[in-house]
């Protein structure tokens, strides 16, 4: 059987609608930074929207990590673990890494605000998939097979989880 070591990235979207109280943080946090970077790019106030500024001005991109640096505490009182995503038995997923976009904004209208974060986790071991599950062991888990039990978990495929890096590797 075919073994390989991924990395999975996890996008958590956050928008007006924002359940819980970290996400409800990132929303305001990162619409109050996205009006006062915008400023650079918008002196005339000609633009209203992200995607007008970003058309605009190419440079703009830039905001994506001007305003990340605004939520980074609320990221890190995360303890590396990715909201909305656990496995079978409930535990959290661990991240090793994250990135912010801003998806769209509006300055007249911080309901338009929608933001992501992109978790991505550290090296895991791909053992297999069962139906819609898949068989992971953390870290690189590979040359342990042939010689000890390794600790494993079951994670679902689902809706902005993806495999972000893949590296095959043959047992025979």
């Amino acid at each position: 059987m075919e073994k390989a070591l991924i990395k999975l990235s996890f996008r958590h979207i956050i928008d007006v609608n924002a359940h819980t109280s970290f996400e409800q943080e990132i929303f305001h946090e990162s619409y109050n930074e996205f009006l006062m970077q915008l400023q650079a790019y918008n002196k005339e106030q000609q633009f209203t929207t992200w995607q007008q500024v970003r058309t605009a001005n190419p440079k703009s991109v830039s905001l994506n990590y001007k305003v990340g640096f605004s939520i980074g505490l609320f990221v890190k009182a995360l303890q590396q673990q990715i909201p909305g995503l656990a496995d079978t038995l409930g535990n959290p997923v661990r991240f090793t890494g994250h990135q912010f976009e801003i998806i769209a904004s509006d300055i007249t209208s911080k309901s338009a605000h929608r933001v992501a974060i992109v978790y991505t986790t550290d090296t895991l071991t791909l053992l297999g998939t069962v139906s819609e599950y898949m068989l992971l062991a953390t870290g690189d888990q590979i040359s342990n097979l042939h010689v000890q039990q390794v600790q494993t978990f079951m994670l679902k495929l689902q809706p902005y989880l993806s495999i972000s890096g893949y590296a095959l590797h043959g047992l025979s």
